[in-house]
């Protein structure tokens, strides 16, 4: 079953800028399946310059996100 979920890209302490290239979070609704993701190219590319967070379609399966389209505000 598809839900949704916040995904949160990390912001250098130091410049505060965005570094896209650093594992992102993953806020569920549920708290055990919030967590920590890297190597997901397919994510990251969807975010637009400037972006800090975005909601995506998601399935939680095997014990992991498995990310769909990238959800936009109306």
């Amino acid at each position: 079953m598809k839900d949704i979920v916040l995904v949160c890209l990390a912001i250098d302490a130091d410049t505060g800028a965005i570094d896209p290239a650093a594992p992102f979070m993953v806020i569920a609704r549920e708290p055990y399946r919030s967590r920590p993701y890297c190597d997901e190219p397919d994510v990251t590319a969807q975010f637009h310059p400037g972006e800090r967070q975005a909601r995506f379609e998601a399935v939680w399966a095997q014990g992991q996100w498995k990310f769909g389209r990238r959800l936009y505000d109306a």
